[in-house]
């Protein structure tokens, strides 16, 4: 089975024809599951992997796997059940793949005509299997693996400008060339980009629209993983970051300019002595 998000009138479509989320496989039988949320690249062509006239290995879709644009793959399974191999299934769709994957998992329980709610544990009880349930819970934990995994490159990005900051504070000057600073500011905007734009940690699914009876569960799993919260505070890292790569060119570009200046000082000296030697000779 291999359906879009643009098959479901309650899911939302990307820009460009671009499906937000494609759903593999089917949802197993079993009332105790396992969701699997990873982030395996920075994009996944969802629009290729619809079109493509050849259809995917059949264990691919062992479980039920969403795999959304931005990179993340949530598979729900059996507790006995792996989701890896349908990632490798996944390789040819896969843009700027990731170094290292990050992984979180939840369990989930089908508790047949009863309520929506999330266990003592964390563990996720649901009503019921269908699949508007499953999409919201699955774009939750897409999202959170998703800033969980910028949470450790906006970490990296503050030990990687420690150094400067000291050089800074201990020298009034910094050694970091032109192009380390570009690929600074490169990287917090692709990865604030990344987080406002087009994970949308922030914003209500669109799923919601057509099933509001939902909204509790929604406030439930967001509560759980504090996506409004983590989005806010990686927001004010990045302008943090931001700020401090705007000080850092603002330096760079002071540093040349001042080269620029004594290089023309230097060359109007030189004139000036060259002029004179000639009207010594003459």
């Amino acid at each position: 089975m291999i359906a879009t998000a643009a098959d479901n009138p309650s899911s939302s479509t990307g820009y460009l024809g671009h499906p937000d989320f494609v759903m593999l496989g089917a949802l197993p039988t079993s009332g105790r599951l396992v969701a699997s949320a990873r982030v395996l690249a920075g994009r996944i062509d969802t629009r290729a992997l619809v079109e493509d006239n050849r259809r995917l290995p059949p264990w691919a879709g062992e479980g039920l796997s969403f795999v959304f644009r931005y990179g993340a793959v949530v598979s729900i399974t059996a507790p006995d059940e792996t989701p890896g191999r349908i990632d490798d299934a996944l390789g040819r769709y896969l843009r700027d793949p990731a170094g290292m994957i990050e992984v979180e998992t939840a369990d989930i329980s089908l508790t047949r005509h009863g309520t929506d709610r999330i266990g003592e544990e964390g563990q996720i009880l649901l009503a019921d299997g269908d699949e508007a349930r499953l999409t919201l819970v699955a774009i939750v934990l897409a999202r959170s693996v998703v800033l969980s995994r910028d949470e450790i490159a906006v970490s990296q990005a503050f030990d990687r400008i420690a150094p400067l900051v000291s050089d800074l504070r201990e020298t009034g000057r910094t050694r970091a060339p032109v192009r380390q600073a570009m690929q600074l500011v490169g990287e917090v905007l692709a990865a604030r980009h990344r987080v406002m734009a087009k994970v949308q940690a922030d914003e209500r699914p669109d799923v919601l629209w057509d099933n509001p009876e939902l909204d509790r569960l929604y406030a439930r799993l967001e509560a759980e993983h504090e996506l409004d919260d983590r989005a806010e505070v990686l927001e004010r890292k990045f302008v943090a970051l931001g700020d401090f790569a705007e000080v850092l060119l603002n330096i760079i570009q002071d540093k040349r300019a001042f080269r620029l200046e004594l290089a023309i000082i230097a060359l109007i000296a030189f004139e000036i002595v060259l002029a004179l030697f000639n009207m010594h000779w003459r």
